[in-house]
């Protein structure tokens, strides 16, 4: 085959492994993907794992989460391995390859202005390009072929072990829902603390502690006037007793008042003998 026909085809091939670096790096997204949705439910069922009723059942499901993240420790160092750290060949840049044509243009002019005895031999500029460009696609998509084998190999390794990790992790979900294991469960006792409630409460007992503070306070102060003033003295408030021997003077009746519902509000007094009048 000529190159120009081995340029088609090897064209063709370069294409055809770039497409398929394209694929396993999606390939390794989804794999990563399904670690993190792993990860997830894996963290929360340690975070919510009870022990108050099946002490047994939440150690054993912690020995089955080590054996996942064992697994999962792998598949995560195949699936790294399979993203980072490749370098891929690629063919120079279209400008580089219009210079290498422009270089070999001016050797031939340079090299027919030499004189010669016979005729100066030219290189076929179309020719050797063609015969580099081939050589070029031919290099680049042999590495790369070779190294998107690697990396399928890797990828299929890291999809491998996750599905080996899946088995204890299944087996501790089983157990965490077979049990009731989560601490949230609707089906289970819990405590639920409103601390805007609990804060009233607080402030609550501390004013009855302070009113019963002042009630004591007051009982002394009650206790000390019952010993200053014995029970047979005579209080203020008390109606001063009558002689003996003389009328009692008839009461007079209280005086009538008059109030004017206004916004002063004014209360005026009536005597009883205006009344009569």
């Amino acid at each position: 085959m000529e190159n120009k026909e081995l340029l088609v085809v090897f064209e063709k091939m370069y294409l055809q492994e770039n497409e398929i670096k394209e694929k396993i790096t999606i390939r390794v997204q989804i794999v990563f993907t399904l670690i993190l949705a792993v990860i997830a439910v894996s963290s929360y069922m340690l975070r919510m794992l009870d022990f108050s009723q099946y002490a047994h059942v939440a150690y054993a499901i912690i020995s089955l989460a080590f054996g996942f993240y064992s697994f999962l420790s792998i598949s995560c160092f195949y699936a790294i391995k399979a993203f980072w750290g490749n370098t891929f060949k690629q063919v120079p840049p279209a400008m580089e390859v219009r210079g290498y044509c422009n270089a070999l243009r001016h050797y031939n002019s340079e090299k027919s202005k030499i004189d010669f005895d016979g005729e100066p031999e030219l290189i076929d500029v179309k020719g050797e390009v063609e015969s580099y460009l081939c050589d070029a696609y031919e290099e680049c998509a042999t590495h790369n072929s070779e190294l998107n084998q690697v990396r399928s190999r890797r990828v299929h390794l890291s999809f491998k072990w996750l599905l080996f990790s899946l088995a204890p992790l299944s087996l501790s979900g089983v157990l965490f829902v077979s049990f009731d294991m989560d601490v949230s469960s609707p089906r289970k006792n819990f405590q639920v603390i409103d601390k805007y409630v609990g804060d009233q409460l607080s402030g609550l007992n501390k004013s009855l502690d302070r009113i019963v503070k002042k009630t004591e306070e007051l009982k002394e102060i009650a206790m000390s006037n019952e010993k200053t003033n014995p029970s047979g003295s005579k209080k203020g408030g008390e109606p001063t007793p009558v002689p003996v021997g003389t009328a009692p003077a008839k009461p007079q009746r209280p005086p009538m008042r008059i109030v004017l519902e206004d916004d002063r509000s004014i209360s005026i007094e009536v005597n009883h003998e205006t009344t009569k009048k």
